[in-house]
């Protein structure tokens, strides 16, 4: 074994090896200094196929204040890009089932004849290309939001009754056999002739950002404009003790140790289905979904009418449980040796947004003496402004000359501590700490 133990340890340890990767690290640790946006556009290009490691990267460019946008139909290239305002765009190629003979016709007419006015300029100029399940995808995906467009405006009726979308779609084909016609037509130039533009209808009341967050993940195969738990990233982050895609995980583990323990998991409700039992019993299965997966919970008996109308789509829960038997064992079989299944019991349940006023007892931002001028407290103060709410502050001063340590509470401001707060601050250079 020692010797097998020294073989591997040439290669391992070998110097010009270690060379090479060390000096391979200087050279991306550079570049994502010096060039950020460069680096992570090019970083989710080489991960384009794997969808949880571009979402790990996203996270990392939200971290370091980088924008990554949804796709633009004048920006986007096949791949991630940067923009001139140094933010990364998402390419033509990221969107899900979205086939490449489109994203070169879009590009090749756009650098052959200039950018696109508007849709219509769009279609006319991709007649024949764009089919109504590709425009479907492009609109989902936010590719028109530049022109002032809603998205649910494409799929509002108009005066005909048939949604603008298709309107759209046959309006390009018209208008693709009316100039492929003209050429030969003696009546070709004559304005009353061609095909009109249908009218988009107007934009009515205040869209559904959380339904319109679920169409961008299905036809994109990610949330792009954003996540719907982001604004409640803290208290996932602080409060629950597993993440969905590790709750199966967690259950066998204890199942195995047959020990009972607590859990507390948060997540968007995305799918309800209600069910029947073979004893005409009513139950419910609901997927909750979080950042790194999703999990089925089952709803029956007494946890159906408790629990049932925290259930609703979208909903946003924080939900406290515990891991424990499925059902008791009776003596004989705890004697035959027999264990119990486990699962996740249901023992109470939050919406999110009360999460933070309910288990927060305060929060502290600590300050150095050193960095008190004037334009950091306005900016301090801008940002406390910013995310007002219940939640007391408190103000840990530290100066470093004389070691001297104060800790004060503020009368004047009272936070909502979330995400925006929590990054402002770290902008700021600001750390914190939470008093549970």
């Amino acid at each position: 074994i020692w010797t097998d133990w020294e073989a591997f340890a040439k290669y391992a340890f070998n110097k010009s090896h270690a060379a090479c990767y060390a000096w391979v690290s200087y050279q991306t640790a550079w570049l994502k200094a010096h060039y950020p946006s460069e680096f992570q556009a090019s970083n989710l290009t080489q991960q384009a196929s794997d969808m949880a490691e571009l979402k790990e990267i996203m996270a990392d460019c939200k971290k370091a204040g980088i924008k990554v946008l949804n796709p633009d139909v004048n920006e986007s290239d096949r791949d991630f890009s940067v923009n001139q305002s140094g933010d990364i765009r998402f390419g033509f190629s990221g969107l899900k089932g979205f086939g490449s003979n489109i994203t070169d016709a879009i590009i090749a007419e756009r650098e052959a004849n200039g950018p696109f006015s508007d849709v219509f300029d769009f279609m006319e100029r991709l007649a024949g290309t764009v089919n109504r399940k590709a425009l479907e995808t492009l609109v989902y995906a936010g590719v028109f939001d530049s022109f002032g467009y809603r998205r649910t405006q494409f799929f509002a009726p108009c005066a005909s009754g048939e949604l603008f979308i298709d309107e759209l779609v046959r309006y390009a084909d018209l208008y693709r056999n009316d100039t492929v016609s003209s050429a030969s037509s003696l009546f070709g130039d004559m304005e009353e002739m061609k095909p009109r533009r249908p009218e988009m209808p107007p934009a009515v009341g205040e869209e559904d950002a959380l339904a319109l967050l679920q169409k961008e993940k299905e036809f994109v195969g990610m949330y792009l404009s954003a996540h719907p738990l982001d604004r409640y990233s803290f208290e996932i982050e602080n409060f629950t003790t597993h993440r969905l895609a590790e709750l199966a995980s967690a259950i066998d583990e204890a199942g195995t140790k047959q020990q009972t323990s607590r859990s507390s998991i948060a997540g968007i409700v995305t799918d309800v289905k209600k069910v029947t039992t073979k004893t005409g019993k009513p139950g419910a299965r609901i997927t909750l979904e979080d950042y790194s997966g999703s999990y089925e919970l089952a709803l029956f008996g007494q946890d159906y009418e408790s629990y049932l109308p925290f259930m609703e789509l979208h909903s946003q829960l924080f939900i406290e449980g515990e891991l424990a038997p499925r059902y008791h064992l009776k003596r004989e079989e705890i004697a035959e040796g027999k264990t119990a299944p486990f699962n996740f019991k249901i023992k109470r349940i939050s919406l999110l947004g009360n999460v933070s006023e309910q288990l927060i007892k305060s929060f502290a931002i600590n300050l150095d003496t050193a960095s008190l001028s004037t334009d950091f407290r306005s900016r301090l103060a801008k940002i406390l402004k910013e995310y007002p709410g219940k939640t007391a502050l408190a103000v840990n001063l530290f100066d470093a000359a004389t070691g001297y340590r104060i800790e004060m509470k503020s009368k004047k401001y009272s936070i909502s501590v979330c995400e925006g707060l929590l990054l402002a601050l770290e902008h700021l250079g600001v750390s914190y700490s939470v008093l549970k």
